[in-house]
């Protein structure tokens, strides 16, 4: 798991659901109410949402599919000056951000299908990184307070 000991654990959010679309809202909701007892400030708890939602519904529907097969691991640290986020599936291995930049100066109708998500996660956190880790994908992200 991530070097995280360090992190109390009233610092720490933990979350491990089957892979099911129905499962991410109860785990958002989780996840206000914890970063609410930590007084996170709700911009930075609302853009973490999003991103999570959009990386945790991809999990879903592309990495398990049909196969209705896994869970996803999500672990949420309360840092210095923001939040790291860690997801951690068991789907076929897969870099989101390996996928090429959109180019959104097409008209929607010229545009590839997907995509936008990864972008706009892109576009939103102060950093990510994604890696291999046996057989588990791991996506990391975080998002700084607002100054």
């Amino acid at each position: 798991m991530p070097n995280d000991k360090a992190a109390p654990d009233h610092a720490r959010f933990h979350h491990i659901i089957p892979g099911h679309i129905a499962e991410i809202e109860a785990l958002t909701e989780a996840l206000r109410g914890w970063a609410d007892r930590l007084a996170i400030p709700a911009r930075t708890v609302n853009s973490i949402i999003l991103m999570l939602d959009e990386l945790l519904t991809n999990v879903v529907m592309h990495g398990y599919g049909k196969t209705d097969s896994g869970e996803i691991e999500v672990s949420v640290l309360s840092i210095v000056n923001g939040v790291e986020v860690i997801i951690r599936d068991s789907a076929p291995a897969f870099d989101p951000f390996s996928i090429a930049e959109p180019d959104i100066t097409l008209d929607v109708d010229e545009r590839d299908i997907g995509g936008l998500g990864v972008h706009f996660v892109r576009k939103m956190a102060d950093s990510f990184t994604y890696r291999r880790d046996g057989e588990f994908n791991e996506v990391r992200f975080s998002k700084n307070f607002p100054s």
